[in-house]
């Protein structure tokens, strides 16, 4: 009884390992901002956007400027979704649009002088390389075919939870 009760309990623990998963460490921004060619007044609030979904905001606190390179300095923080990775992340003020867009990665902090000016709306692709390039798997970076395919990549996630059930119906029907 004792051994169905334990296999019960790693059969559980297998279940929850296979269907927790941890979202993607941040994206963190900081820089100088200017519109029209003038530096952003103090409480500006700057937004991002991945595929029109806001995933982060800053507001200014000195004029030009927003967050800070020092290591308590705050930042714009993106918390993208795992499945988001690699598209285009798109700043705005209000309903303007920065020249800049830059490619969401995990875990990376950038300076990105932002600017908004008219007809220039998500025309400079500052994205850099990831610093973690060898941590991050399959990035898509535009200039190569992605190995994984999504299938591959959820395939793990989706066994594990199929294989305890399964083994717990087994148990279950030996008594």
């Amino acid at each position: 009884m004792m051994y169905k009760t334990g296999l019960c309990f790693l059969f559980i623990i297998l279940l929850a390992a296979g269907v927790s998963a941890i979202p993607p460490l941040p994206y963190e921004f900081y820089g100088n901002v200017s519109i029209n060619e003038t530096p952003a007044e103090v409480g500006t609030i700057i937004i991002a956007k991945v595929n029109g979904t806001e995933v982060g905001n800053i507001t200014t606190t000195a004029p030009g400027a927003y967050g800070g390179a020092g290591t308590f300095d705050r930042r714009l923080v993106v918390n993208g979704a795992e499945d988001q990775i690699g598209e285009y992340i798109t700043f705005w003020i209000g309903e303007k649009q920065a020249a800049q867009k830059v490619k969401l990665y995990a875990g990376e902090s950038q300076k990105l002088d932002l600017t908004f000016t008219p007809g220039k709306e998500g025309s400079i692709d500052a994205s850099v390389t990831p610093s973690q390039s060898g941590t991050i798997a399959n990035v898509p970076t535009g200039e190569e075919t992605p190995v994984a395919t999504e299938t591959q990549t959820k395939a793990p996630l989706f066994i594990a939870p199929i294989a305890a059930g399964l083994a717990l119906i087994i148990l279950a029907r030996r008594d």
